[in-house]
């Protein structure tokens, strides 16, 4: 199964570091020396710990669905390139991370644990098994969002 998984929109993070406000809440953001490894939610590398300077602010990743989860989240205090692959990240398999699966209007269909299993193959095992639209990765210790992932549809190809 192909997948794409999507960091924060580039405008967002653009927005965040140039008014150091949370979008659509207006609420102060919050920079600071890296305390852990987060990841930075447009480019989806860890921080490293003590050298890079990070944001804090609110965000809400389901934009335009009328339900409202918003909650931390960091990037990079410097602009930094945003990822948008066709895998999970290698640099991320070091955080214990969480798959979400969702249906087009936001209902959580269920979660799948990480851990030590192959991401390809927990990834498309949880999209087989819930039918999702997609999903979103998380950070298993803190619950927050990390990135949204896509299945990629037979119709894409052509």
């Amino acid at each position: 199964m192909s997948y794409r998984v999507h960091a924060i929109p580039q405008d967002v993070a653009d927005e965040v570091r140039a008014t150091m406000r949370s979008p659509g809440y207006g609420h102060p953001a919050h920079r600071e020396l890296a305390k852990g490894t987060g990841p930075c939610r447009s480019c989806l590398r860890p921080f490293r710990v003590g050298q890079d300077e990070r944001i804090l602010f609110t965000y809400q990743p389901f934009d335009g669905l009328g339900l409202p989860s918003p909650g931390p989240i960091f990037i990079h205090a410097e602009p930094c390139q945003r990822y948008q692959g066709h895998q999970i990240p290698r640099e991320l398999l070091s955080i214990p991370l969480i798959l979400e699966a969702f249906t087009e209007d936001g209902l959580s269909l269920g979660r799948l644990a990480l851990g030590k299993r192959d991401p390809d193959d927990a990834m498309a095992e949880l999209l087989f098994d819930t039918g999702a639209e997609y999903i979103h990765l998380r950070h298993a210790e803190a619950g927050c969002f990390i990135a949204r992932v896509e299945p990629v549809r037979i119709h894409e190809f052509v």
